[in-house]
């Protein structure tokens, strides 16, 4: 091989590399382009919550990541063994969903692409011996049965959360879950969590 056509050979191999680094180097830009977007958005959102928890009638629980009426905290506003709001209870517990559909129509004409699961939580609390399993099915019943009579306190009264980009699930947590409060009266509550449902584009 001559000298000439050693130097051609060579020019070669180094474009080549240089081309497939550069398509590399493109896609990792892109990736972090999307990480970015992805970060960005998160601490937008972030900021956009923050209303509801400075709100005087909400306490947020940053390790559940879950909301609870300060009002109702610690307060059993069922009938006792029933899925019924007593009467005094009512409006506090409609206090609490115009308070959400007003935070959710915010959000949405702020990100009209942005989506949210909104969940309502039923929990119970167990009795001073425990003499109820974490699993019982009562539990999960009533607490889901619960929590579906705060849904429909809420329909009755046209509060809507599905109007602004949301899915609603009603469910029921009963004696069992993750961050229950260490004083058992005080998981006589229903819980809401506010679930952002992200697309980015590639």
């Amino acid at each position: 091989m001559s000298f000439s056509d050693l130097m051609t050979s060579l020019f070669f191999v180094v474009l080549v590399l240089y081309v497939l680094t550069y398509v590399m180097l493109k896609k990792e830009q892109s990736k972090l382009e999307v990480e970015n977007e992805k970060l960005n958005q998160i601490l937008q959102l972030e900021e956009q919550f923050k209303p509801l928890q400075d709100d005087g009638d909400f306490i947020y629980l940053p390790q559940c990541k879950k909301y609870i009426s300060k009002e109702l905290h610690s307060i059993e506003i069922f009938k006792p063994n029933e899925a019924v709001i007593l009467d005094k209870y009512k409006e506090p517990t409609l206090n609490v969903g115009y308070k959400l559909e007003s935070l959710l129509s915010d959000l949405n004409s702020v990100n009209e692409d942005y989506t949210y699961l909104i969940i309502i939580e039923g929990n119970m609390a167990n009795t001073y011996d425990k003499k109820y399993s974490p699993d019982s099915d009562y539990g999960y019943k009533k607490s889901y049965e619960r929590a579906l009579a705060v849904y429909n306190l809420w329909s009755e009264n046209n509060i809507d959360l599905r109007n602004y980009n949301s899915e609603v699930l009603v469910s029921g947590s009963g004696f069992n879950g993750l961050c229950r409060d260490e004083i058992e009266e005080n998981n006589k509550r229903f819980s809401i969590q506010i679930i952002p449902k992200i697309e980015y584009s590639k």
